[in-house]
């Protein structure tokens, strides 16, 4: 029944990307967030995790297929000189932009988003890069973006975190050595 269930979910992210991949990202986007809520103390703010769901959905469905697919066109293969170039070319692209979008999307004040940065994109390096390296080397194509959507769980849970409960920079916090992650 598992191999069914997996046979299933494999043919509907091969004929219904947009569909499949929109949802998950919608779904475990939100779950980020209700995560980011209980860490924080709080719970039942319906309008951020639907806007985080939002998100989510943007990212899942409309900007990881078309990245991961471009990127395997610039450099086919599973070979490491082209999995490192997709790989750290990733990691600029949604690092700096990606996460930039996403914490401005949550309300973060544009000066509050550049200050963070340092420590998102260091964190980049520490979740994003190797996930990345491990993905265009052994995972197919069309499941990307669900791995991608898993792992952006956690990922959600920082980057909510940041953007409504974070110490704001001006308080030193984020640049003394606070916690930092972003949104995928």
């Amino acid at each position: 029944m598992r191999r069914s269930l997996i046979d299933a979910y494999s043919r509907l992210l091969r004929e219904r990307p947009i569909a499949t991949n929109t949802a998950q990202g919608a779904t475990l986007a939100a779950l980020g967030d209700v995560t980011a809520q209980w860490l924080e103390g709080r719970s039942g703010d319906a309008k951020r995790t639907l806007r985080a769901g939002c998100i989510g959905a943007g990212f899942a469905g409309f900007v990881y297929p078309p990245v991961y697919a471009r990127l395997d066109a610039l450099w086919p293969g599973t070979l490491w000189p082209a999995v490192l170039r997709k790989s750290l070319t990733e990691c600029a692209l949604l690092g700096t932009f990606g996460n930039g979008t996403s914490l401005l999307l949550r309300g973060l004040p544009p000066s509050d988003v550049l200050a963070s940065m340092p420590n998102v994109l260091l964190n980049e390096a520490r979740v994003w890069l190797p996930y990345n390296l491990v993905a265009f080397s052994l995972v197919p194509r069309h499941i990307r973006p669900t791995t991608t959507s898993c792992l952006t769980v956690g990922w959600h849970t920082y980057i909510s975190w940041l953007a409504n409960d974070a110490p704001r920079p001006g308080a030193g916090a984020l640049q003394a050595g606070a916690p930092s992650i972003s949104s995928r």
